[in-house]
């Protein structure tokens, strides 16, 4: 179980926990600890292969960078279940969109944790768009059947969206 204070000095309950309605056994909380952003890198690591920008392996100096500029606009949320880290979520908020990317790690697919993110940030965003590999049909899939639709097709990248009924774009 993570720590009450992480070495920011932020409190980590203060972070905006939050269960998933669809599924209570899923908890959202936003990324705060070291331990955290740890493994967000181990996982990141294990999936860039499916990953549509940078695939290069994420070391821990830049991993390190990446915590302690925490660019704007982004989200990051881990995913857990039963006491454990189970998956990444990352929102992205640019150019009238909120872009999302989530994996789960490898012990925990198949168990709902994927859809439960994709409809969590659903409830975090009006419009998301999500760039997935051509090859990625297990991502492709599970977007599909969270609602969204193809909107373009850039060689190997496919580019779904996402829009909630009567939102506009910003």
């Amino acid at each position: 179980m993570p720590s009450s204070v992480d070495i920011s000095g932020r409190s980590f309950f203060l972070s905006l926990a939050m269960i998933n309605p669809s599924n209570g056994k899923i908890e959202f909380r936003v990324a705060t600890s070291i331990a955290d952003y740890l493994f967000l890198r181990r996982l990141r690591n294990a999936v860039r292969q499916q990953l549509t920008n940078d695939t290069a392996k994420l070391g821990y100096l830049r991993q390190f960078r990446f915590y302690i500029s925490r660019p704007a606009g982004l989200e990051i949320h881990i995913a857990w279940l039963r006491g454990r880290r189970a998956g990444y979520l990352l929102l992205r908020r640019a150019e009238g969109t909120c872009y999302v990317t989530e994996a789960v790690a490898k012990r925990f697919r198949r168990q709902g944790i994927g859809l439960a993110m994709v409809r969590f940030a659903i409830g975090r965003a009006a419009e998301l768009t999500a760039e997935i590999r051509a090859s990625n049909t297990v991502s492709i899939e599970l977007h599909r059947a969270a609602g969204f639709y193809p909107l373009a097709l850039d060689g190997a990248i496919v580019t779904y969206r996402y829009r909630r009924s009567g939102a506009t774009t910003a």
